[in-house]
This record gives structure tokens, sequence and C-alpha cells, in this order.
């Protein structure tokens, strides 16, 4: 691992976006931000014996395998009173970037465009906290400092050629890139939830209308599913991942005993306290409403997965058995099986539940109000079938014992010109006419032609084995749960309904769909975001989008006993959107007006759960510049917010890419394992001119709201 060069007392004092040149700064600024010119660096110092050893720092620090690259080290922790990176402080920028005295101006509009980025754009990105560094452009003036990336330096210094006074440094700025990381793997979450399976009732809604191939049909719920909405004492899964907006449900069904679809502030709560099961059953037909530019993108996604699904196909997959040194001996061949075809993976999802409770309610603003649901989509979305690998060893086996057992193995032998050992009477060879050997499926269509290269093989062919599904299982395949599973799973998402007589969540629904990928994606690393002094994680900035719904009818309700109606008439149900708002040349009614009007009903935005609303007293230094560099991304990406405010930041304990035991963490250690997201993006807009640049570039505007809204200062900048 390189050295380092850490200066003690210099503090990181900003970055610059992707539309300007990065801070310097002056004499002024240094005593500002708590710096001083006299302020020798700390250099790392190792002797020729341990080059690829612990990097020591004056005897005081070093660094190796277990030193924590993301978390401020002790000896960066100032003693001078002028000093603020105080021992509180997880993330900082400390590092310095030794210059030759004699070096070139690095002019930035020049030579720092180059380095690692991440997706958002914004120019320094490092992976840990020691990627961050402090330098100097202009060597011979020691009062102009900088702060950037370690690799963005690099990529300034090799273009002027000054490589031989951070050998080290340079080495270090090329490790790691920019990755996504994936949330915690909802599959595996969905599964280790269902292992606590108590049964605390059978829910009193089922649609026995829906076909028998639906996931949600009654046939398909093994006791003691399903369960009773909101009654599980075990809190269903966080959905966290981001469903392809191709396999976004087409089709919803809202059931709402409790009446909260029509969003009525003023909602009578005498039923509020009423069990679930004691509700009359009300179930509304909702649709998926996107955007043109979005329903074109989807077609182009759906259509890419039904050709990856096709190439798959085309795979024959083999799996192959050598004998053992004692087979091999008496002649015996290698045999092998052709794996069944895997089941093709969903390229659209049909329908999908919803279930609504106002135990659930999680806030109420001017427009709208929001709670926490329980949404059931068909488990194949995240749980892919899979082979029982006893089953490929064993049908096999029990395929080539039959042969032998018919004699035909000995046949097939002296056809491929083998040595043909003599029969063992524990082989049991007698010739039993009576079995037939199982027709291999024609594969001419599939498959172009086969070769056998080298000793022969023979192929069996294995009619039972096949993949394992909630539906298909063996003996001996459990999905890790000591029961059956239904075809559907339930998980937490929160719902965001509309209070009639306003568009705010159409154009929040819009604008979800425009975001760029990477508001919705975690990425490793941290970036320095102007005007913020330090580095900022790259977490998802924004919820993701579980899609746009709205209502098209009330459903009856159908039971075994009865297939007709046991609820009230169909009735229409009304809400105006932008997508559905059309003009028509129909002549009115005359009797129109003595008709009551359909009720209301609230279209619904299905977003991730992501916590509860922030308090600033509780928030640590590196929380309130986390929460500002939300606002700070969102604006580098071109889109104003139009709303800042406190309320419009969630956080969560832990990271969505941790398992929920790695998020039950004590209270002690919580601040430094927060998550936050914006939300509310009903008003925002994307950036239209060039003033709006330049307000943000010059810490006005929204860049000044969210410094203010969390109390963040910083230095000067020129």
């Amino acid at each position: 691992m390189p050295p380092l060069t850490v200066d003690k007392n210099e503090h990181a004092a900003g970055e610059k976006s992707d539309h300007d040149q990065p801070p310097i700064t002056d004499a002024k600024s240094e005593q500002a931000t708590g710096t001083s010119k006299d302020t020798e660096p700390l250099t790392t110092t190792n002797s020729k014996d341990d080059e690829d050893g612990p990097v020591h720092i004056r005897g005081v620090h070093y660094v190796d395998s277990n030193t924590d690259l993301h978390s401020v080290p002790s000896f960066a922790f100032g003693t001078h009173p002028s000093s603020i990176i105080h021992d509180q402080k997880k993330r900082a920028l400390f590092r310095v970037w030794p210059r030759d005295p004699k070096g070139k101006v690095i002019i930035p509009n020049e030579t720092l465009r180059g380095g690692k980025v991440a997706p958002n754009g914004i120019l320094s990105w490092g992976a840990t906290l020691y990627d961050f560094y402090s330098i100097k452009p202009m060597p011979d003036n020691p009062y102009a400092i900088t702060y950037l990336s370690g690799s963005r330096i690099a990529a300034a210094v090799r273009k002027i050629g000054e490589l031989e006074h951070a050998k080290d440094e340079l080495e270090w700025a090329d490790n790691d890139d920019p990755h996504e990381i994936p949330v915690a793997n909802t599959r595996e979450l969905m599964e280790t939830n269902e292992q606590e399976n108590p049964n605390y009732g059978i829910s009193s809604v089922l649609m026995f209308d829906r076909p028998l191939s639906s996931p949600f049909h009654p046939s398909h719920y093994p006791p003691p599913w399903p369960f009773i909405p909101f009654a599980n004492p075990y809190p269903h899964v966080l959905l966290q991942e981001r469903i392809p907006l191709h396999l976004l449900p087409k089709t919803l069904y809202v059931h709402d005993p409790y009446s909260l679809l029509p969003a009525k502030p003023d909602r009578d709560t005498d039923n509020d306290e009423t069990p679930w099961v004691n509700m009359r059953p009300r179930v509304y037909l909702y649709k998926l409403i996107l955007e043109p530019s979005t329903l074109k993108a989807i077609e182009e996604s759906r259509k890419a997965a039904e050709e990856s699904e096709r190439k798959k196909k085309r795979v024959l997959d083999v799996f192959r058995f050598l004998p053992t040194e004692e087979e091999r001996a008496r002649g015996e061949p290698a045999y092998e099986v052709a794996l069944p075809t895997k089941p093709s993976a969903p390229t659209c999802v049909e329908e999908a539940h919803l279930y609504l409770s106002p135990t659930g309610k999680l806030g109420k603003g001017n427009h709208s109000m929001v709670y926490k649901a329980e949404w059931e989509l068909p488990r194949e979305l995240f749980a892919e079938p899979k082979l029982c690998h006893t089953c490929v060893r064993v049908h096999p086996m029990m395929e080539v014992y039959q042969l032998k057992r018919s004699g035909r193995w000995r046949e097939m032998m002296q056809e491929a010109g083998c040595k043909v050992p003599l029969a063992a009477e524990d082989e049991g060879v007698t010739n039993d006419t009576e079995y037939e050997m199982p027709v291999p499926p024609d594969t001419d269509e599939e498959f172009d032609a086969e070769r056998i290269i080298g000793l022969p093989v023979f192929r069996v062919y294995c009619p039972n084995l096949r993949w394992q599904t909630t539906s298909t299982r063996c003996s001996h395949f459990t999905f890790h749960t000591n029961c059956p599973v239904p075809r559907t799973s339930v998980f937490q998402v929160a719902a965001k309904l509309l209070i009639q007589n306003d568009t705010h969540l159409a154009r929040e629904a819009q604008n979800y769909q425009a975001f760029p990928d990477h508001f919705f994606q975690h990425w490793n690393g941290y970036n320095l975001t102007r005007p913020i002094h330090n580095p900022v994680p790259v977490h998802a900035l924004t919820p993701q989008f579980h899609g746009y719904y709205v209502p098209v009818e009330k459903v009856a309700l159908s039971t075994p006993s009865n297939e007709n109606a046991t609820d009230v008439d169909k009735e229409k149900a009304t809400t105006e959107t932008a997508t559905e708002a059309k003009q028509t040349d129909e002549v009115p009614d005359e009797n129109a007006s003595e008709r009551r009007p359909p009720p209301y009903l609230s279209p619904i935005l299905l977003l991730e759960h992501c916590g509860q609303p922030v308090h600033l007293s509780s928030l640590s230094e590196d929380d309130r510049e986390e929460c500002a560099s939300l606002f700070l991304r969102f604006n580098q990406a071109g889109w104003l917010h139009e709303s800042i405010a406190l309320r419009n930041v969630l956080f969560q304990p832990g990271l969505p890419t941790q398992w929920p035991i790695e998020r039950d963490i004590p209270d002690s250690d919580v601040e430094t394992r927060k998550s936050f997201r914006l939300i509310d993006f009903g008003r925002s807009r994307k950036i239209s001119n060039a003033s709006e640049w330049e307000a943000l570039r010059l810490g006005k505007g929204e860049t000044g709201e969210a410094l203010q809204l969390v109390k963040i200062l910083h230095g000067a900048f020129l």
C-alpha cells in the first residue's frame, strides 16, 4: 500500500461541479476554515525493508489491512484551537498531494477534467476517504489551495508530466473504480422472513374469481397463508429493489376496507380500531398509467427481455458424470444428462394487490396523505427457479441403473466400440425387456448440431428432472422453509394519496419517470460536492418508483359457494390526470345534472418506504452535510426541487445495501449509519436557463437554501 501525505490542520474547502472550476482558497479563506500557511504536512515514511508493509505517518499512524479507510484517522483530529476536524467528525479531507516546487500551474478548465466519475457526473469521486486531497495548483503560491479527488489530480499531473513527486499517490489513485452496490437481496430477505411462520389467521378477502393460472388464485395459498393484512407480528420485507418499468404490474387490486382512498382530511375514524376481518371488504381496480416516452422505453425493454430469454433457451446445459477410478478400470464410460430448459423469467406482470389500513399512516401534507401499505406481488419477480443438486445426481444414476438392468447399457457400449465389461452379479443385469428407454425431445429446431470429441460419453435422458418452483418441488427441496409457500409475497411500500382537486401527484409521477437512473442507485465511495467541504456518500437520491395507478372501477367479489356478486354493483370512479383528460364531442346528457356524481378515489403513487422525516437536532455534522448534498446533487443533475424543507428529507437506520440484522445497531452508533432520501417532487422541474445555473454556481438559490436549512457553513471560493 502506498504511503500517505497528510495535513493535520488543513481542511477540505469544497469542490466544483461539472459546470464550474474547483474551489481555490486564498489566505483569508484559509483563516476562515481554520488552516494555516505555516502548517507543515505530515508526510509518510517507509523504510526500504517494508515498502509493502504498513504505511507509517511519523510513527503516529499506519495504514494496513485493518485500517478503516472510511473514517477520519485519529492523527487528523487537530489539537490546534483553529482546527475544525474535531473528534466527532467521521468524514473529512485530511491528505495533501505533494507538488514539485517548480512544477507547472494546474489550470482548472484545461487539466482538471479527468479522473474517475460516478454516473451522477460529479467530477471528484473517491472510493475511500483516503482518496481526497488538498493541492496547490500553483506550487510557488502557498496561499492558493484547492480540494480534489486523487484520480482527478493524477490525471492532471500526468498531463503536465509531473510524475516524480507523488509516485505513491499516483499508484493509490489507480485503485478501485466506481460501481453500483446492490441492495440486500430481496429473494433472500423474502425467504428468511418466511421462516417466521406464525399461524395468526387467514384473510377474509380471497379473489375467488381469479383464473387458476393467476398466482393470486386461492388454491395457490397453502396454510397458514394468506395472512390477515397488517396483523403480522413480523413486519414484511421492505421492498428496496428497483423493479424494471416493464415489470411494474399493469393492474392493481386495492383492498381498502377503511375507505382511505377518498383521501379526506376529515374522514370518519370511528372504525380505525376495528380488526381487518370485521370490516366490510372493499376492492377497487386500478390501472398503471405511464408517460408516452416511458411506454416506448418499456416496450423496448420488454422486447429486449424476450430476446434475452429466447437466446437463453438456445443454450443446452449438460451435466457430465466422470467414472471413478474403479469404474474406469472396468471400462465404464462417462455419461451425461441434458438439463431441462430453465423456465423463462417474467417479461410482464399482469396484476398485483395492495392493502391499505389507517394503522399504517405515515404522514399528511397540504396536498396528500401517505400510508405504509402492504403490496402483494408474484413471487417469480424475485425468486428464480432452482435446480435441486440432489435430483441432478440421483435421476441420472437411476436411469443408468435401469439401462444396466435391461441390458441396453451393454448394447450402447458395444455400439460405441467400448470394451464391454463382464456382467457383475451386483449390477443385477436381468434383461428386463419391459423397460422402455425415455425418448429424448427433438432438439433439431433448437440446436444445429452436436459433436462428441474424445472418449465416448453416453447421454441419458431424465424426463422427471425439473426446475424447482413454488408449484413444482421435489421431496428434498424446501426453499429454506419447513412448509410450502404461496406463489406471491408481501412487501412494505409507501402509498401516496392525493387530496381531491389537486394535480401534484400526476406531476410527481411524471418527474419520477424523467429522473436519471443514478437517482435510484447506490454507488460505492464518496463525492466532493461543491460547496460542501467534505466527502459525502453516493447513495440513492430518491425512493424507488413502483408505479402510478389510477382507479377504474369497484370490484364485485365472489365466493366459492356463490359466484354471483356479494359486494355492491360496480361503480365507476373518477380521477383527473394529465394522461386521461381528453376533449370529447359527445352531446351532454340532459339528465346529467340530476345524477349523483361518482365518488372520488385518489390515484396512488407507490414508492419505496424510506423512513421518517429528519429532525435537525438529532443530526450530526456528517448527517447534515449528507442531507445538504442530496439537494446539491439534485441541482447538479439539472433539476430544481422547489420545496427545500426538512420534511422532504427522510432517514432510516442503516443502509438499504445492508441486511436488517446489520441495520439493527446500538443507539450510540446510529448517527454514523443513517441513510437519507429526498421526497416530494410535485413542484420539481428541470433547470431551464443559464441564470438558474449561474445562481447555483455562486452558491445562491437552492444551493444556499439547502446549506442554510441544515446549518452548514463553508469558506470562500475563488
